[in-house]
Parts: structure tokens; sequence; C-alpha cells
């Protein structure tokens, strides 16, 4: 059999991390943050007490992760539409909080914050060896230990299967709901 007909299987960047990788190379999770009323968008790593910077693409521009104590618990399914992540940050920043609180408030009130997860190796900063779909955030909740938990969810385009889209300006009652 000549060398042409063996099909040579290639493993994604992210599998071929995991198996071959050195003891030093580790993994760097950033989350970035973002909706339209915050002042710019909120980048932290748990990974690097220096921060990070790193480029979303290959030739766009650097930005920079701050360090911020923080769990990130993925969802164990990786190959469908319905991912989720949870955030819990430690200590969280106020800042935050205080976008967070403002966009309810605003003209924006019925935009969720969005959520992008992207995984670097520590030794290629260029690009992520994995991104995540933008996910919403669905929830916020704040503990007395000062611990802030942000549930992010995937979009839910249309959940009753209608088609109907009921906004404030056809049913001006929802208000009172809201």
């Amino acid at each position: 059999m000549r060398l042409s007909q063996w099909r040579v299987l290639s493993m994604t960047d992210y599998t071929a991390f995991f198996l071959n990788r050195s003891g030093s190379v580790t993994p760097i999770e950033c989350i970035e943050m973002s909706h339209p009323d915050f002042e710019s968008s909120f980048h932290y790593t748990s990974d690097d007490t220096y921060g990070v910077t790193v480029k979303h693409e290959q030739d766009g521009p650097d930005y920079f992760y701050q360090y911020q104590p923080m769990t990130i618990k993925r969802s164990t399914v990786s190959n469908n539409l319905d991912q989720k992540i949870s955030l819990t940050i430690g200590d969280v920043d106020d800042k935050l909080i205080l976008a967070a609180d403002k966009s309810r408030l605003s003209s924006y009130w019925n935009v969720r914050p969005k959520v992008k997860w992207r995984l670097y190796r520590d030794d290629n900063l260029t690009s992520p060896l994995v991104t995540l779909q933008t996910l919403e955030v669905a929830s916020i909740s704040k503990d007395d230990t000062g611990n802030c938990t942000f549930e992010a969810v995937a979009p839910e385009l249309n959940k009753v299967k209608t088609g109907e889209i009921y906004d404030l300006e056809r049913f001006p009652l929802l208000r009172g709901l809201i």
C-alpha cells in the first residue's frame, strides 16, 4: 500500500495540547464580559497573578486580562449549542457589579451581558486554542462572603416556539412583570 493511500487523521489543537504538552506548558482560561452600557469590557483570568496579554485573533489587537480569583465551571457537553458556564468570582470588583446593575436600569435593559470564554496555552498567546460561543448572563447572585456567581447560558432564541415576540410597545402591561 502506498503512503498516499493512508488516511491521515488530524486531531484538533485542543486535543493535541492536552495529549502532547510538556509539563511546563499550562492552560490559561480567559473570560470577557461585555454589554452595550459597560464603559469597556471586563477581561479576567485566574491563571496568572500578573495578568496576561493575548490576541483574540491572529492579526487582531492585544487585550490585557487582569487577574481575578475565580472558579470556572463549564458544561461537560462541548459539541452542541446548549452551552453554559458558571463563574464564581471571589472578592468581585465593585466596578463589575455596579456596571451590571446600571445595565438593568439603562436603555438596553433587555440586553443581557455577554460572556466569552477562551482557552490559551501560556507559550502561545496569539490565538486561542478553544473559544466558546458567546453566552448570555442569565443570573447574577452575590453571597455574604463577597463571592459573586454569574450563570451564563446560550441565547434562547425562541422559548415558546410560537415565533411571537413579546415587547413592551405591543404589550405595555408586561412592564409590571419585569
